[in-house]
């Protein structure tokens, strides 16, 4: 029976058939079905029937990234799949569906609308999944939403009871976060759930099964178990875009009832269709929200002529109106802090506080006192109570630059704050609630390094709700011209000129032909620099390096380096290291010099601690080690 497989990744859309008994997905040559997933050269994904014609799939080992369906992560034995569940194999998208055979041979696939004129076998389950389906689509009302999956696991599985814990905030106008609903006369009456197990899928994330609770070695202990006389249980989480919304519940309370591999299917099943219903519902009300106009509007940061940024542009826009995480991606220097600046002032929370955050520049033991505050006395030096960053940030927009060089335990707490929205300060029992949207930005390889276990995939999925990749300088020259110019007419406030400096004709084409290894920071500094030496005039080749280069490009670098003004050390050659010193001790001498040897003054000038000048000068052979 041939196999229907759809794929969606970052070449578009497309569909094939494959009528074999087994076949691969994945990056290779060797692979029947190619899927495009960027930095992967492996199978992905094997693809068989059972002797049933059930579509049966399993997961390569080793992948650096997990395969995921309805009941969660895809193992490496073969297991069954829904029908027509939506598998994400890391970035890409991929649906497989039996198809029907007609005499001659030529596949045929099932009409839906028809579905028992085509002979296929339809269980009693099958309209109540259409009609949830039916209602998800067209229901407006998240409540009813709510309602009618809640009656569809009951009616499609042996569940005598069911329940929904939303999380605060998950997208109901009334605050409700609770729903229940019983077999018979009970209807929507609450009742007590085993609280032990929707807290175990809400820590963990994963779905909770119990077949027969009484040979359970862990649930029979538990009191709720005992005492509600639960013989079954299911719960799993309800997730949509990366946002955790809550937890469903599903038991059975009748002697000996028990609830099957196959409704654990159908209940994951309904609650893939209710999480996907309320978090495209979350996600179109957050946009129309917009003020009018709001779209007409230009941030500076995402003009430009360059169609490398053509999808980055479009994604600020998309993304900046809502409140999910985004992770902004992209080498050193390419403006991630200037682009998440741009998607705060463009959300609905450009009132509130912008608070960017270096992780790689504050001291790991600091870290957590910096972003979660401290109470008076919580450690040695803690002189008073302190609010962190997080609460800074409320009602605002808080930028996590440099995520990657978080520590491991603090990525943890990061973690809880993004599901809970509260922060415990240090030294505090109490834990406070926040407001905050959280962008976050590196430039590392962060699937490399949860493959390493340097960074937790749990973090790394949370914080890659949404992405963007900024494309480096050397891709987008054709902005080259715009960004010189508006660093132009910063230096010209900065340096006080009466008129925006201009750039030669020789000086643009020289800074277009240069590598820019450090991006737009790279440039900014540059052009600055020049702009301070020409004095405001126009602004040659030779401004933009203190001292020439030598020929050939030998370094982008080498213009920021060897142009230091220190003077006399020799900046063409010896290594990096052996310039840096001649230089430093070129410095040394000359604010001696300056300060007619008086250590103090020559330190002010310097810039630096009296003792920290003096221990310099002794290393660098300019003053005796006995002398005061």
């Amino acid at each position: 029976m041939p196999i229907l497989v759809e794929i969606t990744d970052r070449s578009g859309s497309r569909s094939t058939t494959v009528d074999a008994e087994a076949f691969w997905i994945g990056t290779t040559p060797s692979c029947e079905v190619q899927v495009d997933v960027p930095d992967s050269h492996a199978r992905i994904l094997e693809v068989r029937l059972d002797d049933a014609g059930v579509v049966e799939i399993r997961a390569e080992p080793g992948l650096p990234f997990p395969v995921r369906c309805a009941t969660g992560n895809v193992g490496s034995r073969f297991q069954s799949m829904i029908e027509g569940d939506l598998l994400n194999a890391g970035p890409a998208m991929v649906r497989l569906k039996a198809l029907a055979a007609d005499s001659d041979g030529t596949p045929e696939e099932i009409d839906l609308s028809d579905v028992r004129s085509a002979g296929a076998p339809v269980g009693p389950w099958y309209d109540t999944f259409m009609e949830v389906a039916d209602h998800l689509e067209g229901l407006k009302d998240p409540a009813r939403m709510i309602d009618a999956a809640l009656d569809a696991v009951l009616a499609a599985t042996g569940a005598d009871r069911v329940h929904l814990a939303l999380e605060t905030g998950a997208g109901l106008p009334d605050g409700r976060t609770l729903f229940h609903r019983q077999r018979g006369e009970a209807g929507d009456k609450p009742f007590r759930v085993s609280s032990n197990l929707v807290q175990r899928v809400r820590e963990a994330g994963k779905v909770v099964h119990v077949p027969v609770a009484a040979d359970d070695p862990v649930a029979s202990r538990f009191v709720s178990v005992r005492r509600e006389g639960i013989s079954s249980g299911i719960a799993l989480p309800l997730s949509a875009l990366g946002s955790h919304l809550g937890v469903l519940y599903a038991d059975c309370v009748r002697d000996g009832a028990v609830l099957s591999a196959e409704d654990l299917q159908r209940v994951a099943f309904i609650t893939r269709l209710l999480a996907s219903a309320l978090g495209n519902r979350a996600l179109v009300a957050t946009l129309v929200r917009r003020e009018p106009g709001r779209d007409a509007e230009q941030h500076w940061a995402l003009r430009s002529q360059a169609p490398a940024c053509a999808e980055m542009i479009e994604r600020v826009k998309l993304y900046a109106p809502t409140d999910y995480t985004v992770l902004l991606r992209g080498e050193t220097g390419s403006g991630k802090e200037v682009i998440a600046q741009a998607i705060h002032e463009l959300s609905r929370r450009r009132e509130g506080p912008f608070v960017p955050v270096n992780c790689a520049a504050i001291p790991e033991q600091l870290m957590e006192s910096m972003l979660f505050g401290h109470e008076k006395g919580a450690f040695t030096g803690a002189m008073q109570t302190r609010e962190g960053h997080f609460k800074e940030a409320d009602g605002g927009t808080l930028f996590l630059d440099e995520i990657g060089d978080m520590a491991l335990d603090l990525q943890a707490k990061i973690l809880r704050v993004l599901q809970d929205r509260t922060v415990t300060p240090v030294g505090a029992t109490r834990r406070v609630p926040v407001d905050v949207r959280i962008l976050a930005a590196t430039h590392q390889d962060l699937e490399t390094m949860v493959g390493e276990r340097r960074f937790r995939e749990d973090l790394y999925y949370r914080l890659r709700e949404l992405e963007i990749l900024l494309p480096p300088l050397r891709e987008r020259r054709e902005d080259l011209l715009m960004l010189c110019a508006r660093f132009l007419e910063e230096a010209r406030d900065e340096l006080g000129l009466e008129d925006t400096p201009e750039l030669a004709t020789e000086t643009l084409d020289h800074l277009q032909q240069r590598r820019w290894r450090g991006n737009i920071r790279e440039l900014r500094h540059t052009i600055k620099g020049a702009a301070l030496r020409a004095a405001g005039g126009v602004i040659k080749v030779a401004h933009l390096d203190a001292s020439p280069r030598a020929p050939g490009g030998g370094g982008d670098a080498a213009g920021v380096l060897a142009g230091s003004a220190l003077g006399s050390g020799d900046a063409g050659s010896g290594t990096w290291k052996e310039r840096l010193e001649a230089q430093e001790r070129a410095a040394l001498e000359e604010t001696l010099r300056q300060a007619d040897g008086n250590l103090t003054r020559a330190a002010r000038l310097f810039g630096v601690p009296r003792t920290t000048y003096r221990e310099k000068l002794v290393k660098a052979g300019l003053l005796d080690a006995d002398s005061k």
